[in-house]
């Protein structure tokens, strides 16, 4: 973890759902369950998914034939992807119930932080060409956990809807008021029609990579990352330029 100056503040960038009346009540009610339900299995899920992982570790640093090697590193990947799956439900049931995602917001290197996040990430996706490029240099105030969870949902997106033959490119930039991080692929572009309801929950594009493909959490939990840092994430997407999600936040 980046060493940093805490900050004693923290920022909560949640909404309020709509109050529902008449016959919407029912509805309403059957969605409150449901979300009730699904943050109860997610946070059950959380210590099988961490007992997984250990045992998984504390094999693979045992003699073993290259075929079972293989096949730990797949148990570890899946248990890590499971887990994020697990974060964004979380965040999600929490957002809902209007208490919006809270950061705990350091002063510290962002490009150091962001470099960190990438390294991280080409671990849980050994196949893919991630490049970190760095522009400016400076200090910033932000949530270096919440940071990585926003690069690693783009990243996943990237991936998962990209064209896996070209690499995906996060740009990291400081400016004199301002710093913003960029995830760029190639690949088919997003529809025009889409891009509205683009950071709504449980939106999912077409994706060839089924192994990549999530429950459509990924976007909207980068968004209220975004405004929780009182910043704001836009997406540009064409066949000539690929696809770039911008997030840009004020630098404290």
């Amino acid at each position: 973890m980046v060493n940093s100056r805490q900050v004693p503040c923290l920022i909560d960038a949640g909404f309020r759902p709509r109050e529902r009346t008449g016959q919407d009540a029912d509805a309403a009610q059957r969605t409150l369950l449901a979300e009730q339900t699904l943050g109860i299995v997610a946070h059950d899920l959380r210590n099988p998914l961490l007992a997984i992982k250990m045992a998984s570790e504390i094999l693979a640093r045992r003699p073993q034939d290259a075929r079972t090697g293989q096949l730990l590193e797949h148990i570890t990947r899946s248990a890590e992807r499971a887990e994020r799956l697990v974060a964004d439900l979380l965040d999600y049931r929490q957002v809902r119930a209007g208490r919006g995602i809270v950061i705990q917001p350091v002063v510290a290197d962002l490009q150091l932080a962001v470099a960190h996040c990438v390294d991280e990430l080409r671990l849980a996706y050994p196949h893919a060409n991630l490049l970190h490029m760095c522009m400016g240099q400076g200090r910033v105030a932000f949530d270096p956990d919440r940071f990585c969870q926003l690069i690693g949902n783009l990243v996943s997106n990237a991936l998962a809807y990209g064209n896996s033959q070209a690499p995906v490119t996060v740009t990291s930039q400081v400016g004199v008021d301002r710093a913003s991080i960029v995830v760029h692929n190639q690949g088919t572009p997003i529809e025009q029609q889409c891009l509205d309801d683009l950071f709504e929950p449980m939106i999912r594009g077409h994706s060839c990579n089924l192994a990549q493909r999530s429950v459509g959490l990924g976007l909207f939990i980068v968004r209220q990352i975004a405004r929780a840092h009182q910043g704001e994430v836009t997406v540009q997407s064409s066949w000539r330029g690929g696809t770039a999600f911008t997030f840009s936040f004020p630098r404290c």
